[in-house]
């Protein structure tokens, strides 16, 4: 694996092997609040399809889905709003503080997540440019990072990623560093 320290650095690789390669996988990780989105917009901008393993962990648990179900299965109805929609916050809050339970429901929705993805990128559409970037918040801790070609890490200062998380999901900054503690 290569690290690449510049989005210029990306581009021109891109650039010098999209002739020879199908479809340029990059994987974007690194922690809650360290700028992952930031990055997919700028590849999003010059023409990449991108996905967001974040959006998809949410397609895989709306209502009818066999992730809702198994969701609500084991953690109870408690785990269902009044809409009808996974409480996804409730769920946060259960699986912070309760690595078993963590434990299930990463079972229950990473293979669900991954699958998807997979399936996200083969019918993507790809008009401009032959590659997608995919923003993987647990690429690593998954073992996810060999579907992909090239890996992006973004960083910040912890300070700075508890403010931005606590700020983004309005929880405190003891929570947003709970969700840190979670991550490599």
């Amino acid at each position: 694996r290569v690290l690449f320290r510049s989005f210029k650095q990306t581009h021109y690789l891109y650039r010098n092997i999209s002739n020879i390669m199908k479809i340029l996988r990059i994987a974007v990780t690194g922690s809650a609040g360290s700028g992952k989105s930031i990055v997919c917009e700028r590849f999003k901008a010059i023409g990449l399809v991108t996905l967001d393993c974040d959006i998809i962990a949410r397609q895989v648990v709306e209502p009818g889905m066999p992730g809702f179900k198994k969701i609500v299965e084991v953690f109870g109805q408690k785990m269902v709003q009044k809409d009808g929609t996974l409480d996804r916050a409730g769920l946060r809050n259960v699986i912070v503080e309760d690595a078993i339970l963590r434990k299930k429901m990463e079972d229950i929705l990473h293979p669900q997540i991954a699958v998807e993805m997979v399936s996200q990128i083969e019918n993507a559409v790809y008009k401009k440019e032959k590659a997608v970037a995919v923003e993987v918040p647990l690429l690593f801790e998954l073992g996810m990072e060999k579907q992909f070609d090239v890996t992006i890490v973004v960083a910040a200062q912890d300070m700075d990623l508890v403010k931005r998380i606590s700020k983004r999901d309005k929880v405190s900054k003891e929570n947003a560093q709970k969700v840190l503690d979670l991550q490599m």
